[in-house]
């Protein structure tokens, strides 16, 4: 069997957290959880709910643990992006967003060096 070189331009970071994908004017699209991301985009895997649809311009809130021993235990990192895809799977979906903000870091997921 051959071997397919990766397409992909950036490499993906594995991640489990809670996250919620709203629309421009704020309702809950998809509850579920990010399960990969890389500085362009983000996977969100969780059962289906409203409508969604490819092209559509979303926010993305996924809150990420804080390394702080003081203060809240989660915080929200807030992302603006539009929908790429949208795969149903069964009563699950599997939601693509591509990221406006391309400069996008893990940093933002983990803050700490």
């Amino acid at each position: 069997m051959p071997v397919l070189a990766e397409r992909r331009r950036h490499p993906r970071t594995a991640i489990s957290c809670p996250t919620v994908i709203r629309d421009t004017r704020g309702r809950v699209l998809q509850r579920g959880r990010a399960v990969d991301i890389s500085p362009c985009g983000i996977r969100v895997v969780g059962p289906s709910g409203p409508a969604i649809c490819d092209g559509q311009q979303v926010w993305v809130e996924m809150s990420v643990p804080r390394l702080c021993p003081s203060g809240p235990k989660m915080r929200i990192v807030k992302l603006r992006g539009e929908v790429r895809r949208v795969q149903v799977m069964g009563a699950w979906r599997s939601v693509i967003v591509v990221l406006f903000e391309t400069d996008f870091s893990t940093h933002l997921l983990d803050p700490m060096p």
